[in-house]
């Protein structure tokens, strides 16, 4: 759905991760539209075992015939580590870790309920534990916020995540 890319904020002086939209899907406005709740969704939440957002927007692009296009993007924390597919791929999770993972995993979650926003798709593929042991939960790209009120049944009745 996206590329990330290693970024480095001049302003305030960090390395940031940058998140843009792939080109087949920027030119879908639902697509767009997802991605910009994503960062809404996220930038509401400070919690430490939730990536955070900096700044998202769009910039625009000059295609070859002269025309522009939107190329919506994010700017969040840059996480230095591993994701938990990985580490679980590796072998045997010890048990202490596990538990210390599974932890973190749930406050992130609990603070975002708080925050009115569901996941809706927790995998080991977004979750990144870094070098120092600490769980981060990112790609809130589909969450909803719960007090949304323009959700209906059917939008509720949808089948949501990953579709592997």
């Amino acid at each position: 759905m996206a590329t990330v890319f290693r970024g480095y904020d001049l302003t305030l002086g960090r390395e940031v991760a940058i998140k843009i939209l792939d080109r087949e899907l920027a030119d879908d406005n639902s697509f767009r539209t997802r991605f910009r709740l994503e960062a809404q969704a996220a930038s509401r939440m400070s919690h430490p075992a939730i990536v955070r957002v900096y700044d998202a927007g769009e910039d625009t692009e000059r295609n070859p015939d002269g025309s522009t296009r939107a190329v919506p993007f994010i700017v969040m924390e840059l996480v230095k580590g591993h994701l938990l597919k990985d580490v679980i791929a590796e072998g045997p999770v010890p048990v202490d870790d596990a538990v210390r993972y599974v932890d973190g995993i749930l406050e992130a979650l609990e603070y975002s309920h708080r925050a009115g926003v569901v996941h809706r798709d927790i995998k080991p593929g977004n979750v990144m534990i870094t070098e120092a042991g600490q769980v981060k939960v990112m790609d809130f790209g589909i969450a909803r916020a719960v007090s949304d009120s323009s959700s209906t049944v059917a939008e509720t009745t949808q089948i949501l995540g990953t579709a592997a």
